[in-house]
């Protein structure tokens, strides 16, 4: 979770705190009689103390209080609202942001620095501002320059690319690149009338709570906005608009009208800005957002505004920074991000922009992506205004035929190949997910429908073989056209599971994964022989337990069957020292069969290393008494029906009576047989699998159906309490000493309420992270690929800064770290870095750019002392290793047929 200054919280309260929106808006409504001067100074002292109440509340008791009075007391000062200054907006401006020529851009030396501050509030602001600046510099810039400079502007401000070194994006989520502004655009700045979030009869308590707060913040913004938009500089009467019900206008002013209405407004003045606005509404202007607020700056600049405009724009200002907050990931954990962030109300009810997404991933001309996606969202309709939003961003435009629906007639020479080429650049990666909608009751195994699953891979196998609805102009003609061989389905090359993997197990989607991955399968007639997807699977990115996130990824490799070229999501588990991670975390709760599964799962491995580790050999017998401590608790060796007592969630959970223990070699065997699909393996009733599809899903029928091998028993009867919904204690681990481990063995600690207490000890933690440095050399000889996402990491795991990120880990900038006994290498397991890719995930939600990734790890490098020259040669080889393994993986589309 990322780590903020308090001058950073100050900054994000003043202008994104609802509370001091509250008061504004209350004294717009409400505006108190008496002597003018009096009324401002009152509502500066009530601004004062709200801001700095808020502060504490939002972060309570981590500032000395008369830190924060003096902070707060210096930002609301005599002028505030009376004068054409707002706090800080011009520090920050020169601290952070620098003109290169026409561009306004962060500086790339003060990267983290513009990051930590566009998660308070929207950076548009700052430019805006240091725009309005300039507007009224002497000479004032003419029309032309002013326009040119507005559109010139990129997203997120960030520095220009260069054109010699294209990057190439490997894991970034379609749903999570919409930029704020575009999604509160399409409830702000909608024709037809505000809508609002939509509220459902099943919502929870909270999300009912949330939607309500945000429909009346977005009400209160749009009626303001209304009124700011028509606001005469000369007559300026928002209170009584506010007050008027006939006065209140639910739709937004006619853009041509309002153009043509401060067509003869001095240029520069803000009615002039307004008016540029509107132009840019009507043109559906890329940079429509920026004209917004400039207009709103050089009116709060305006020397004939009263203040109780400037009170309008401010109150503005807070309620949208207030929303945006709530689009900007903040806090701990998948769970939180997935259902209050991903799929948050306002992110879940916006249309979004994909010409504005395409242009955040698709920056400089030689950029390639791959983006992510549900597989049931590949299809023609798609494909079709995806290519046609790549081909507007690479300035390339289709070719017109020779005669009317004459597209097929066109040759791949001149202008159809290079618009062909254009449609190249990306390549698709299909997710299922294992978010659940329905929430499991707690300490209930979550089960997936799996056929469900089974049809959506159904689906996509059939839908990446069909002909049919392919054949458009914007792919000219394409079955249809006879000078190139067009594949669609090439454009569909990874395999992904993403979501909260808290939720569903990578057990569940393994067997689909290595059936979809087959090769030798039918192909429609003329298709090219091709290489099969790649998987770029989600794994360890968020987890209960160090041992729990090194498991999911070691399940996901063994059971998905990787090989060279795959790729691991974010894999943090195989990062962040289980020491530190178990020291921010404090007690770590785990479901009682996770806990198993670690317990078990470190064993094999503390057995595997025991021959040239010895700490794994003093391990060994503390992690084979806790298994034995705690397999009697799963009733896995007896079916659910003899469980009564247990299901009914027996306050005490006692093990049955008689049962026997399993030696930990049986656990784990058992524990392997989890690569097959239990559903399928149930229709066979008893059979040996036939077809491909039940080769590749259950290649151990053999051994299951065994009635007296007591690992396939294991593996049948843990599917039948899942089933039967067969409630588990929790587990709470604490770190402690073997001493505190020898007495809950001892049974000194008996379960209570259903929690039974167990201890890490520090030998092994200290095996965890050597067990990290086995696994990461493993996987890099197997040519597996970490997909690292900075941002993403910083602002969802327990990480502080980006100097934290396991990326120094895994392929530090000074390979000497990785040498026997250094700082990445302390148990001499390693034997080089490895494989690693840089991307943004999410770009929307976290905001960043590709470049801004690469300008973070390059700050973050140097605070570790590493020397600019080396740190810029290791992220120029990121850089490389990124584009090569986009052609690695990407098939041609359009191919040339020779004749």
């Amino acid at each position: 979770m990322l780590n903020r200054s308090l001058s950073e919280h100050a900054t994000g309260c003043f202008y994104g705190s609802d509370r001091l929106a509250a008061r504004l808006w209350t004294e717009l409504l409400s505006p108190p009689k008496g002597i003018a001067q009096d009324r401002w100074h009152a509502l500066q002292d009530d601004c004062y103390q709200l801001l700095a109440d808020t502060l504490d509340a939002r972060y309570p008791r981590r500032y000395r209080l008369n830190d924060v009075h003096r902070l707060m007391d210096r930002l609301c000062d005599a002028k505030l609202f009376v004068g054409p200054e707002l706090p800080w907006l011009d520090y920050l401006i020169d601290q952070m942001l620098l003109r290169n020529g026409d561009l306004v851009c962060y500086r790339e030396t003060e990267v983290q620095a513009y990051a930590r501050l566009s998660a308070e509030l929207d950076p548009t602001l700052l430019v805006a501002w240091h725009l309005s600046v300039w507007l009224n510099e002497n000479p004032q810039p003419q029309e032309r320059d002013i326009c040119r400079v507005v559109l010139a502007q990129a997203p997120f401000f960030a520095p220009p690319p260069n054109p010699a070194l294209p990057h190439a994006e490997g894991h970034v989520h379609l749903g999570g690149v919409a930029a704020d502004s575009v999604i509160l655009g399409d409830y702000l700045l909608n024709a037809d009338g505000f809508s609002g979030v939509k509220e459902g009869d099943r919502d929870a308590d909270w999300l009912k709570q949330e939607k309500q707060h945000l429909n009346q913040l977005l009400k209160r913004m749009r009626h303001l906005l209304i009124q700011l938009l028509e606001l005469s500089v000369v007559e300026q009467d928002i209170a009584t608009r506010l007050n008027d019900p006939m006065a209140i206008k639910e739709k937004l002013p006619d853009w041509e009208l309002l153009a043509a209405r401060h067509a003869e407004e001095p240029v520069g003045s803000a009615l002039w800005v307004c008016r540029q606005f509107a132009q840019a509404m009507m043109r559906g202007c890329a940079n429509r957002w920026l004209w917004l607020m400039l207009y709103l700056c050089c009116l709060y600049r305006d020397a004939k505004v009263m203040p109780q405009s400037r009170v309008a724009i401010l109150c503005w200002l807070q309620m949208l920074n207030d929303v945006r907050r709530r689009l900007i990931m903040d806090g701990q954990g998948l769970t939180r991000f997935v259902e209050r962030y991903f799929q948050g109300p306002l992110r879940s009810g916006s249309k979004g922009a994909l010409q504005d997404n395409v242009r955040r991933l698709l920056v400089d001309k030689g950029d390639v992506v791959e983006v992510k996606s549900g597989p049931g969202t590949f299809s023609p309709k798609f494909v079709t205004t995806f290519v046609a939003a790549v081909a507007r961003q690479s300035k390339q435009h289709g070719v017109v035929p020779p005669y009317i629906f004459g597209e097929h007639e066109v040759s791949f020479q001149g202008a159809a190949g290079q618009y062909l080429q254009s449609l190249e650049r990306w390549q698709f990666c299909g997710h299922f997910s294992r978010s659940q909608k329905k929430k499991r009751a707690y300490g209930k195994e979550p089960r997936a429908d799996m056929e469900k699953l089974w049809k959506s891979a159904d689906d996509l196998f059939a839908g990446l073989s069909r002909q049919s609805g392919w054949s458009l102009p914007e792919f000219l003609g394409g079955h249809l056209n006879e000078h190139f061989h067009f594949q669609p389905a090439r454009w569909f090359r990874g395999l992904d599971v993403a979501g909260d993997e808290n939720d569903l197990r990578i057990e569940w989607f393994s067997p689909m994964l290595r059936w979809l991955r087959q090769g030798f399968v039918s192909r429609p007639d003329g298709e090219q022989a091709s290489s099969g997807f790649h998987l770029s699977i989600h794994a360890g990115e968020d987890y209960a337990h160090p041992v729990s996130g090194m498991r999911h990824i070691d399940e996901t490799v063994r059971f998905c069957e990787m090989r060279d070229g795959d790729r691991l999501g974010h894999a943090l588990a195989l990062g962040i020292e289980p020491a530190q991670w178990v020291e921010r975390q404090g007690e770590m709760i785990v479901p009682l069969d996770e806990h198993l599964d670690n317990l078990v799962w470190l064993w094999h491995y503390a057995t595997t290393l025991s021959g040239r580790l010895p700490l794994a050999q003093q391990v060994l017998p503390i992690i084979e008494r806790r298994i034995s401590r705690i397999f009697p608790f799963t009733l896995w060796l007896e079916p659910p029906e003899l469980d009564i007592d247990h299901q009914e969630g027996d306050g005490d959970a006692k093990p049955l009576p008689g049962l026997v223990s399993v030696s930990p070699s049986e656990l784990h065997r058992a524990w392997c047989l989890r690569r097959n699909c239990h559903y399928l393996w149930q229709k066979l009733y008893g059979d040996q699998p036939r077809s491909e599809r039940e080769r590749c899903a259950v290649p151990d029928a053999a051994v299951i159906i065994h009635p007296s091998d007591t690992a396939a028993r294991i593996y049948r009867y843990r599917h039948a309490h899942i089933a039967a919904q067969s409630k588990l204690p929790l587990v709470m681990v604490r770190m402690g000493s073997e001493w505190d481990g020898q007495a809950l063995y001892a049974g000194h600690a008996k379960p209570v309420r259903g929690i039974i207490d167990d201890v890490d000890t520090r030998p092994e933690l200290d095996f965890m992270h050597a067990l990290q440095d086995y696994l990461l050399d493993q996987y890099d000889q197997m040519g597996l690929i970490i997909e690292t996402n900075p941002t993403s990491n910083v602002y969802i795991a327990r990480l502080e800064n980006h100097k934290e990120h396991p990326i120094f880990r895994w392929s530090p900038p000074n390979e000497s770290l990785l040498e026997n006994g250094g700082r990445f290498n302390l148990f001499g397991l390693r034997r080089g870095p490895v494989r690693v890719l840089v991307n943004t995930d999410d770009p929307g939600i976290m905001p960043t750019t590709l470049r801004t990734e690469f300008s973070l790890l390059r700050e973050a490098a140097m605070e570790l002392g590493v020397s600019r020259t080396v740190a810029e040669e290791w992220l120029e080889r990121l850089r490389r290793y990124g584009i090569e393994q986009f052609n690695r993986n990407h098939l041609t589309v359009f191919d040339e047929k020779k004749s």
